[in-house]
């Protein structure tokens, strides 16, 4: 059973006597959403029990504490989370589909990933990861990709065993390039843009259950998939230089970590769809042969 809001709020500093109403917006698989409103200001509750959803209550505190833009937190408990209601807010809306072909927010959300990425690098540079973030890369054990084979009936194939005997040194071969936080989640639901007009666009994500630690061009191909149009142009315009390595390195760890999601759910999905064609018609195998090759040149050259 979700506990009583205003017994949250209550948590949080506010007193219920406080609160005009309480509308739930969803309560659904142990998490709960609630919108609050008080006579000054609206404002969204979310309450997040499981420890893995807290990575969210933790990205929060981390990006705050870096000087990452984010949308206002009001309020933060072990389990829930006071964030500005956007339908609301002076001063950010929430994207619409339209949005993500528009190139000023192209540039816009290319803007904010710099901040990200760099405060990311920074970070890890100077102190170990926070605990409470992980690499995609973590699942790639060789149990987990040959079981990933079985599971979308793609076992006969050659590419599974070539996968396990490198894959800890592509793995080795990510950390020797640059590494820093991973937002993951891209898309435009999880997006807000600023309502000022006359102004330069802003944008900030929101929603960091899938935070993590990776390559900037794993983050970064992660939002051109949900671009389009100008959009995607004017994102790789103004996020700027990406070490080209990263790339050849993302393709096939990509595939392989799509495999690993995909297989642990009751129905193959269809966004996983040109990975499993990619398996059939043998180009993820030339790219993984292709990519052993940058991964020894990255210990020749650091060697």
């Amino acid at each position: 059973m979700n506990p009583d809001p205003r017994q949250i709020m209550h948590d949080l500093g506010m007193d219920p006597v406080a609160i005009k109403h309480v509308d739930t917006l969803s309560e659904e698989n142990s998490h709960a959403l609630w919108r609050i409103v008080t006579p000054e200001k609206s404002y969204i509750l979310k309450w997040l029990p499981e420890a893995e959803a807290r990575i969210e209550i933790n990205g929060y505190l981390l990006l705050q504490e870096l000087g990452v833009p984010t949308l206002p937190l009001y309020g933060c408990t072990a389990q829930a989370l006071l964030l500005e209601e956007l339908t609301r807010s002076d001063r950010w809306r929430l994207a619409i589909q339209a949005d993500t072909a528009r190139a000023e927010v192209g540039g816009a959300v290319a803007r904010w990933y710099r901040i990200f990425h760099n405060a990311g690098e920074a970070l890890l540079s100077h102190r170990d990861c926070p605990s409470f973030l992980r690499r995609e890369t973590d699942e790639l054990e060789p149990d987990n990709i040959l079981a990933a084979g079985r599971a979308l009936g793609l076992a006969n194939y050659h590419v599974w065993d070539l996968a396990c005997k490198h894959i800890e040194l592509l793995k080795a071969a990510v950390e020797k390039l640059s590494i820093t936080l991973n937002y993951n989640d891209f898309h435009w639901t999880n997006l807000a843009l600023s309502r000022r007009e006359g102004d330069q666009l802003e944008a900030i994500t929101f929603d960091y259950h899938l935070l993590g630690v990776g390559m900037r061009y794993s983050d970064c191909r992660n939002v051109v998939g949900s671009l389009s149009g100008d959009a995607v142009n004017a994102f790789w315009d103004t996020y700027g230089y990406v070490d080209l390595r990263e790339a050849e390195l993302d393709r096939p760890l990509a595939d392989l970590y799509t495999f690993y999601v995909a297989s642990r759910m009751s129905k193959f999905p269809k966004w996983a769809q040109d990975s499993r064609e990619r398996v059939i018609n043998g180009d993820l195998e030339k790219d993984l042969i292709s990519t052993f090759e940058v991964a020894l040149s990255l210990y020749e050259t650091t060697a």
